[in-house]
């Protein structure tokens, strides 16, 4: 069953099902809250999605002296409600000091200014109102960026992530309407039989957002989420998805860190032909044409693909 919390534009996000904290911004200190105790609760990849949070916030507010040039700033403030309420001040400092910190930093910065770009492109110009954010962790969008009026976000994720989310940020107002569905991409089409329930129109074209996701798939199974979406959709829908190379997966290995993405990582080449084979007309920027524009060592480790629903 998909459980579900609301909110509108201008308005407040309704929590639904998901439940909250109590107390100023839903976020009371006591043992059952501390950030100790609610870091344990998270599954390997849950804790890489607050790790994903704080590296937004590192290129956000947290640390102005490594903006990336040619880059907008980005502004998250949200992000920091979620790390005070899940991550460890032991584990932040921790991360903030491995070998890797600056190049995840530059990752996550290009790939969050390029990914806001592309989608307030098509909400605001090409008038395309609904957005589907696939695994969508402690995404932050829903809140930070300005949509066009009648936006609509739907937010698919486990239900300890939408839990924490909705404890931290329950309380703030979003600038578009916004469902949060507890599921995954491995019930990926059911999740999306319910979306109607909640608002979604698939007769009318929609974004979908998939970063940071593929990583964590088996070829087999990413192939089919791109199927799914596209059956699911209709023609003209635009998708943005972020792809990683090999040598991401390898350097983070050498440093002990995230061991749990998957043993057939393909290289992005393979994974843009098998976008292109579930119904998308889709094309990558390279990781070469990101450091050029953004004048920043990326290693070659971030690709991204934009594509449309035939």
């Amino acid at each position: 069953m998909a459980e579900v919390a609301h909110g509108a534009g201008g308005g407040r996000a309704a929590d639904g099902l998901l439940g909250g904290g109590g107390g100023a911004n839903g976020r009371l200190r006591d043992a059952d809250t501390a950030p100790e105790r609610i870091w344990a609760m998270f599954n390997p990849v849950e804790s890489e999605a607050v790790v994903n949070a704080l590296r937004r916030w590192q290129c956000s507010f947290g640390f102005r002296s490594r903006r990336i040039h040619n880059i907008a700033t980005i502004l998250d403030p949200y992000v920091r409600l979620i790390l005070d309420r899940c991550l460890p001040p032991a584990v932040e400092r921790q991360l903030c000091s491995e070998p890797l910190d600056a190049l995840l930093n530059a990752v996550i910065a290009v790939r969050t200014s390029v990914i806001d770009e592309s989608l307030l492109r098509w909400a605001h110009q090409d008038g395309v109102l609904q957005l589907i954010n696939v695994a969508s962790g402690f995404d932050t969008r829903a809140w930070r960026l300005r949509w066009p009026a009648r936006m609509k976000i739907f937010e698919i994720d486990s239900a300890t992530v939408h839990a924490q989310k909705s404890a931290a940020l329950g309380d703030i107002d979003t600038s578009c309407a916004r469902a949060a569905l507890v599921g995954g991409v491995f019930n990926l089409g059911e999740v999306l039989k319910r979306l109607v329930l909640v608002g979604y129109d698939p007769t009318k074209p929609t974004l979908w957002l998939v970063e940071d996701v593929v990583e964590y798939m088996l070829p087999a199974h990413a192939s089919h989420m791109f199927a799914t979406m596209a059956a699911h959709c209709a023609p003209g829908s635009r998708l943005v998805a972020s792809l990683s190379d090999v040598k991401l997966r390898d350097l983070l290995r050498r440093y002990g860190h995230t061991t749990h993405l998957v043993e057939e990582f393909e290289p992005p080449g393979i994974v843009l032909n098998r976008i292109c084979a579930a119904g998308w007309h889709a094309e990558v920027i390279l990781s070469g044409q990101l450091e050029d524009r953004f004048d920043v060592d990326l290693h070659n480790c971030l690709y991204l693909v934009h594509g449309t629903r035939l």
